[in-house]
């Protein structure tokens, strides 16, 4: 994209429906159904236009799969105030964040692709190492004041936090088919940090 696009206001609000019509296209038919006409179609706007931000079929679809995973809200401050400062409460509030985001019907859609691609294309790789590395980021705060705290041993990174709360919430979600309730979130990460402390 040219300079001048990323301030054209009339430029971005098209840029947005045709990422939001390639979501929407994700979600309801898997990543096939992901195509320059069809966003054109969904979006109402030319064929061209969408060629004009993504050249290529992978552009398209890659920008479609960045949009259904965004960055993890953080905690708001009242929330952590309230707290006490105790990591055990952000911990469960960023990993219910996911949990809620994982329970849309996008989510599914979204990690099927990531995942299926990924054994085949750099660019997917990319965007699954990007999902791991954005789960392990909104834990960073709250795993290093847990070890700061001696709440976790002082090994724990929070990659291997990622790994034994998140797995969990992927294996229930996606593998068992059940939605994940704050309940479950709670116990993933008591089970967690009791075999952590």
């Amino acid at each position: 994209m040219k300079v001048e696009d990323r301030t054209d206001p009339r430029l971005l609000r098209s840029r947005g429906a045709m990422v939001a019509a390639a979501t929407e296209l994700l979600t309801e038919s898997g990543l096939e159904a992901v195509t320059h006409q069809a966003v054109a179609a969904r979006a109402g706007v030319g064929r061209a236009t969408v060629y004009r931000h993504w050249p290529g079929l992978l552009d398209l679809r890659l920008a479609a799969l960045e949009a259904g995973m965004p960055p993890l809200p953080p905690m708001p401050e009242e929330l952590r105030a309230a707290s006490g400062n105790d990591p055990r409460v952000e911990l469960v509030h960023r990993l219910s964040a996911l949990a809620e985001r994982w329970d849309e019907e996008q989510a599914g859609a979204v990690l099927a692709a990531i995942l299926g691609g990924s054994r085949h294309d750099e660019g997917m790789r990319r965007l699954r190492e990007s999902l791991l590395n954005q789960i392990a980021d909104a834990l960073r705060p709250a795993v290093t004041a847990a070890v700061e705290r001696g709440q976790l041993r002082s090994d724990v990174t929070p990659e291997t936090f990622a790994m034994a709360t998140a797995g969990p919430l992927f294996f229930e979600r996606f593998l068992a088919g059940n939605r994940l309730s704050r309940d479950t979130v709670d116990a993933v990460v008591d089970a967690a940090m009791r075999g952590w402390s």
